[in-house]
């Protein structure tokens, strides 16, 4: 496998499994049964993700095309106050800081595709930013149905 591969998979376990880290630690301290079941999911998503990037990096990697559906976003987290700690959130702030963080993966995987210079890689880099902007999405509809859906 790549070097530069090799690299981009070992900073995205890291960050899936940081991020699990962050979700289970702030269950733990959590006192409100939403919030704690919110963090535990989000923790499972980020384990499955880390076990899925550590199972691409011991297959390794053939030509990827990148995703090819458009995932809509809402823009939530780019408009939301808030949301800038877990310790004591409830749960409309523990939504706004997964979507943040989701949106700063996004973020980060569309930076790294601007330097990576293997068409393997950059694929890699797009379907990752691709998956953490349909998590993003998922979690901006979820917190649009709780905090301003019809009543």
């Amino acid at each position: 496998m790549l070097d530069e591969l090799t690299e981009l998979l070992d900073s995205a376990i890291y960050k899936e499994i940081a991020s699990q880290a962050t979700y289970k630690a702030a269950e733990r301290q959590s006192q409100d049964p939403a919030v704690k079941e919110l963090l535990k999911e989000l923790a499972k998503e980020e384990q499955g993700h880390s076990q899925r990037l550590k199972k691409l990096k011991e297959q390794g990697l053939t030509k990827r095309e990148g995703p090819e559906e458009q995932v809509p976003n809402l823009k939530l987290s780019e408009y939301l106050t808030g949301g800038d700690r877990l310790e004591g959130a409830g749960l409309q702030d523990t939504l706004i800081f997964a979507m943040k963080r989701e949106q700063q993966a996004v973020e980060f995987y569309s930076r790294m595709m601007s330097l990576m210079r293997e068409e393997t890689a950059k694929n890699l880099c797009a379907d990752l930013a691709h998956e953490e902007l349909k998590h993003k999405l998922r979690l901006e509809r979820l917190y649009d149905d709780l905090f301003y859906g019809e009543s």
